[in-house]
């Protein structure tokens, strides 16, 4: 995409129409490793998993989009 695209963008794109994203749905698992906080991410659709999908994160990473509002 190009500068120029970009910034013909709406403020709040539509992420799959104007950006191509597609949103997938994920589980999250708190990891159980002595208390560390660390989260795992884990795809609902198997095929993903089984092309080695996955997020491991700590949790003071990880933050809820719609609280940053």
């Amino acid at each position: 995409m190009s500068s120029v695209q970009w910034k013909r963008l709406p403020a709040d794109p539509d992420l799959e129409g104007d950006l191509g994203y597609e949103i997938d749905e994920w589980d999250v698992i708190r990891a159980s490793d002595n208390d560390k906080g660390r989260l795992m991410f884990l795809p609902k659709d198997e095929e993903m998993l089984r092309d080695d999908a996955f997020i491991l994160a700590e949790a003071s990473s990880v933050c809820n989009v719609e609280d940053r509002v």
